[in-house]
């Protein structure tokens, strides 16, 4: 907190606040710091009575300290999706989120992952074949997202609610392994906290090692990127096919990353012939003889 108000004193933040405990000692700390905020919640419809009264927890919290609240209730128009429900709901709040600070001119939304979330999440985009950026981390400061609770562990943070008699809510879906996430956190982290008493402490060095590493990495990926390319417009250029083949394999991937590739599809690219075609989730690229066609997708 003291890094914040040093560095954004002056500035005005918006609090991603759920009702549970890393959340209500984030809210508890800024209420306490002087520092201008409003707090946000959304209501899901997934947990019943439970999603309620953690609505009715944060509005309370922000009655007691005078704090604006928003709120905003999942209805029948918000279609939930056959497919993944982590990712339509984390859609749903960033969307929230942005309508809020465009609304009410709040610089920096300020989230309340903490360290073992670093090390889910480490674990989440090893077992999914991360590049190195993946394998860095959640970044404590990306896009005027604010994460100050990155560095401490959640045994901490519990400690230190109950220590300032910070009320919060336990989600008890968090205890089913439906999901990846729910699954490491609950089978995984444990069998490897137990190997080691600083082992969270450790990953966490490792962690700030690995981010210096990559940004040392992407500036010579980025640098190697433009030499490569002809063309000023991001909506079409091409690339000098010899050039970029001829360069270090990490660099060859990590281009063909930035244009929107992971996984097996990286391989495919790498291999590809004169006249071949792809899609990415960014843009389309063809093949030819002496140089790569790309393509911004619409919208993307």
């Amino acid at each position: 907190m003291e890094n914040l108000l040093e560095n954004y004193g002056a500035k005005n933040f918006l609090l991603a606040v759920s009702g549970g405990a890393d959340s209500m000692v984030l809210a508890h700390l800024f209420a306490n710091s002087g520092l201008k905020f409003q707090v946000a919640q959304i209501n899901y419809k997934l947990r019943g009575r439970d999603s309620d009264d953690d609505t009715k927890l944060v509005k309370d919290f922000c009655d007691k300290n005078q704090v604006k609240i928003h709120l905003y209730e999942v209805s029948e128009k918000d279609e939930k999706p056959e497919g993944s429900i982590q990712l339509w709901a984390r859609e749903l709040r960033y969307k929230f989120f942005r309508n809020i600070q465009e609304t009410e001119n709040l610089e920096y939304l300020v989230t309340a992952h903490h360290l073992n979330d670093q090390l889910e999440t480490f674990l989440i985009n090893l077992s999914r074949g991360s590049g190195i950026k993946g394998l860095s981390g959640i970044p404590e400061n990306d896009h005027k997202i604010l994460r100050p609770l990155l560095h401490y562990p959640k045994n901490e943070i519990y400690r230190f609610a109950q220590e300032k008699g910070i009320v919060f809510r336990e989600d008890l879906s968090n205890q089913k392994n439906e999901y990846l996430r729910n699954k490491i956190r609950n089978e995984i982290v444990p069998k490897l906290l137990e190997t080691n008493d600083n082992f969270l402490e450790n990953f966490s060095d490792s962690l700030a090692y690995m981010k210096s590493a990559s940004d040392f990495l992407q500036n010579v990926v980025e640098q190697s990127f433009k030499e490569l390319r002809t063309g000023q417009s991001d909506i079409e250029f091409t690339l000098n096919r010899k050039k970029l083949f001829s360069l270090e394999p990490f660099i060859v991937t990590e281009i063909i990353r930035k244009l929107g590739f992971s996984g097996d599809e990286i391989g495919k690219v790498r291999a590809a012939e004169t006249g071949k075609f792809f899609r990415s989730k960014t843009h389309e690229i063809s093949f030819e003889r002496s140089q790569i066609i790309c393509r911004k997708r619409a919208g993307k």
